[in-house]
């Protein structure tokens, strides 16, 4: 006789990006044990792929992880954690005297771990005639931006991968329909200071964080710091 199957609790969140219902799962325990063993490795690769990995089991294959922008799959991350775990999670905070290599500790509930950040305008005037549109970064992008070699190299990529129209008084160009040689004249008779409008775009976008309060271990001392990003909610 075959041993009874338990079903799984569901539940629902809003990704901050879109504003998106999802309906999400626990992780079980074989999917809980690639995650472990990722981080056993030490790989921030390996790390972010079992994670992608989970993200789409837990979705109900729902979600294609390459899709999602950055802060999503973090919130959908630690959503999924807290009820597969539980809501609070241990951290080692780092003793904020240059002179001490001490540490704090803090228990964090994760339910009060909020997206901080007011939605940037997500089209910027390059000069007074010519702009352009752009999205948030998405997981996709990550994986193929961080094979090019050069920090440069890297954000001129991103700015390319995120560009979704460029657009004058009369007409819209969606990039789409762009070809990489076009994209790439146009991306590098950017001046520096357009650029900097640029960058700011992605500099604002929303993110995960925590004001947290501890007292080091070693010295005593008051330790009041921002956790933020996916990795420093990991445990």
């Amino acid at each position: 006789m075959a041993l009874p199957k338990q079903s799984t609790p569901k539940y629902s969140c809003i990704l901050p990006s879109d504003g998106k219902e999802v309906e999400y799962r626990p992780f079980l325990v074989q999917e809980q044990k690639s995650l472990l063993i990722a981080q056993e490795q030490e790989d921030d690769k390996a790390m972010f792929t079992a994670v992608q990995d989970l993200i789409e089991a837990c979705t109900y294959g729902k979600l294609k992880s390459t899709q999602l922008a950055v802060i999503d799959m973090e919130y959908l991350f630690l959503k999924i954690r807290a009820k597969s775990v539980g809501e609070t999670v241990n951290l080692q905070v780092t003793c904020q005297d240059p002179k001490c290599d001490g540490h704090g500790e803090v228990v964090i509930n994760l339910d009060d771990v909020e997206v901080v950040g007011d939605e940037p305008k997500n089209k910027i005037m390059i000069n007074d005639e010519i702009g352009i549109e752009l999205r948030y970064p998405r997981i996709g992008d990550i994986d193929l931006i961080n094979s090019a070699e050069g920090s440069m190299t890297q954000t001129l990529e991103m700015l390319k991968r995120c560009m979704v129209t460029v657009f004058d008084q009369e007409n819209v160009y969606p990039t789409s329909d762009s070809s990489t040689q076009e994209l790439d004249e146009f991306v590098n008779t950017l001046s520096m200071s357009q650029m900097e409008m640029i960058s700011e775009y992605f500099g604002s976008i929303p993110q995960l964080k925590k004001e947290v309060k501890s007292e080091c271990v070693q010295c005593g001392k008051d330790i009041n710091t921002t956790i933020q990003g996916m990795n420093n909610f990991f445990s």
